[in-house]
């Protein structure tokens, strides 16, 4: 069994030696897709910005031969995830593993990982569990009930002729499993520049309003602070202190939080009509799953 790795390289120079210290052992091949500019989620980002992360800088970041730099200049997140798939395919890999520059497994979940690739001859994509950190590896995002672990989109996908990305990180295969190997996603783990320069250039550019979002749930955030996710503002209800025992990697990301107890009464009103907002568009989803669930049982939208 062979299995490949790729990782997107926009903007992600402060990962990149964690990152692929963390995959390269447990994988054959690593594929970095490196952009020369923004995707074209955002026209004026992608006209204006070039990456901040070099070439130079993912080759001083590892000398591993298993790394191949695939450049390029993409206008959508899966033309890129699908150029590396492509030259997986032609590589002659049986799986392609989806690990962004943020994204990091214990050992001890390597080792499940690739028993169950191996294993998994009915099965074409495999989904991980995983916990979401905000603003620092001390801090854990929770759901609507309280948990801490989710799953992500998709971790593995099979190098097979018909199965492509069709969505960002999302793939049309059929067979998936989700395997209980918790991913440490570090994504919302950056200061403010950092933040900044995501929110202008990354796939959910338009999605949101990133302004009231950086200002109530970023910038003023306190631990108090609700609705944290940006598109889907329920599936992230609240950020937490991490309960459980770190992973070694963890400490790199140990950022210095300071929550923001004092704020203006102007953001005070700002952030409950930002949140009254929140409940409004779910109140108004949640009638709608139910006047279908009546008009078609059975195929109710999620």
């Amino acid at each position: 069994m062979q299995i490949a790795a790729h990782i997107l390289a926009y903007n992600v120079t402060r990962f990149l030696e964690a990152v692929l210290a963390n995959v390269t052992p447990f994988v054959d091949k690593v594929y970095v897709a490196h952009p020369y500019r923004p995707w074209n989620y955002a026209p004026e980002a992608r006209n204006s910005r070039v990456n901040p992360t070099r070439k130079v800088d993912i080759l001083s970041a590892c000398h591993d031969s298993k790394i191949e730099i695939i450049e390029g200049d993409w206008s959508t997140e899966e033309s890129m995830r699908n150029e590396c798939l492509d030259r997986a395919k032609a590589d002659g890999f049986d799986w392609l593993l989806i690990q962004d520059a943020d994204e990091f497994y214990t050992e001890q979940s390597w080792a499940q990982i690739r028993k169950s690739l191996q294993g998994s001859i009915a099965r074409d994509h495999l989904v991980t569990t995983w916990y979401n950190f905000w603003k620092s590896s001390q801090y854990v995002l929770t759901d609507s009930f309280g948990a801490i672990k989710q799953t992500n989109a998709g971790f593995a996908v099979r190098c097979e002729p018909n199965i492509k990305f069709v969505q960002k990180r999302l793939t049309n295969a059929s067979n998936s499993y989700v395997l209980d190997c918790p991913c440490y996603h570090y994504g919302y783990v950056m200061s403010d520049v950092d933040m900044r320069e995501k929110l202008a250039t990354w796939g959910h550019a338009r999605d949101f309003d990133v302004e009231r979002w950086f200002r109530y749930k970023w910038v003023n955030w306190r631990e108090s602070t609700r609705y944290l996710h940006p598109t889907h503002p329920r599936e992230w209800m609240r950020a937490i202190r991490f309960p459980l025992q770190q992973p070694d990697f963890a400490e790199r990301f140990a950022l210095s939080v300071r929550s923001t107890e004092v704020i203006s009464v102007r953001d005070v009103v700002g952030e409950a009509w930002f949140n009254a907002r929140i409940g409004v568009r779910h109140r108004v989803k949640a009638g709608k799953r139910t006047a279908l669930s009546i008009l078609r049982p059975g195929k109710v939208p999620g």
